[in-house]
């Protein structure tokens, strides 16, 4: 078995719903990498060009995330600083929540309580 066939590609799948309120949802999944991430990065400042907006990024679809990927969420991260906007992330697969961890995003992205609790096995 070669590496390219160990390595499932899924494209990345973006949608953003608007939702009653300040919330703008934006669902992510597949693969989110160097070739990918230019589409997240436009979704995500588009999704916070008004101001009074709050981003949830939800990451429960998304199977592989590399460096560029990750410099895509944390666009958005700063983009919603300098808005006001609040930013946050819910639905991380585990593999993905452990990239936060190395890199110390964990430290600095917020995330939605419910699914850190259930990474945790707090959840009630």
């Amino acid at each position: 078995m070669t590496v390219s066939d160990e390595h499932d590609t899924a494209p990345l799948r973006i949608s953003v719903e608007r939702g009653p309120g300040r919330a703008t949802v934006v669902r992510v999944g597949g693969e989110l990498d160097y070739v990918t991430a230019g589409d997240l990065r436009a979704a995500l400042l588009e999704a916070l060009t008004d101001a009074s907006a709050d981003v949830v990024l939800d990451l429960a679809e998304l199977r592989f995330l590399d460096s560029s990927g990750m410099g895509a969420i944390v666009s958005g991260w700063q983009r919603a600083r300098v808005t006001g906007a609040r930013y946050v992330v819910r639905g991380t697969p585990d593999v993905i929540a452990e990239q936060f961890e190395m890199t110390g995003l964990s430290q600095v992205l917020t995330f939605d309580e419910d699914t850190r609790a259930e990474r945790d096995g707090s959840a009630a």
